[in-house]
């Protein structure tokens, strides 16, 4: 019995494994928002004096979280065969009759588009909490580092170039 139910899980996975490393990221990214939300509610029982039970319910983490988590999975579940079977060759196929030569490095593109759209919507939760937290808002704090890496970049292929000629 033992062994069937080990079968079972292992075909099931086995069917479910070009979404598998994008839904580990989205379950890793919304158990980190998880965390970042408790610490925010204890900044939020701090600052306004209260005690933190009072500030944290939870049946608002566990509809709030599992209930988001929940849709998130079910959805993608539900446009895995569809994309898996239809779509992603479909997009194969017309890549390849339009004579470009384009390797799609998945079996179920769309889903695990779905699944990366789904993870930069709760990095922004996890920015919104860490706002309240810090005041810091982190997706600022990023883009300016980029924009200060990028025009670093940018001035060193220029001397470079003044130099080559």
């Amino acid at each position: 019995m033992k062994t069937n139910l080990t079968l079972i899980a292992l075909s099931i996975f086995s069917f479910f494994a070009p979404i598998e490393l994008c839904a580990i990221i989205l379950m890793g990214i919304i158990f980190l928002d998880t965390i970042v939300k408790l610490i925010s509610l204890k900044k939020i029982a701090c600052v306004d004096g209260r005690t933190y039970r009072d500030v944290f319910k939870s049946k608002m983490l566990r509809r709030g979280y599992i209930f988001k988590t929940a849709g998130y999975y079910i959805l993608c579940l539900a446009v895995f065969p569809l994309d898996f079977y239809a779509l992603t060759p479909f997009t194969s196929s017309v890549i390849a009759g339009l004579g470009y030569t384009f390797i799609i490095p998945t079996s179920a593109l769309f889903t695990n588009m779905l699944l990366c759209i789904f993870s930069l919507i709760e990095l922004s939760s996890i920015n919104e909490n860490w706002f309240d937290i810090t005041g810091n808002n982190i997706l600022k704090s990023v883009f300016g580092i980029v924009k200060k890496i990028r025009s670093t970049i940018t001035k060193v292929s220029d001397t470079y170039k003044d130099i080559k000629d």
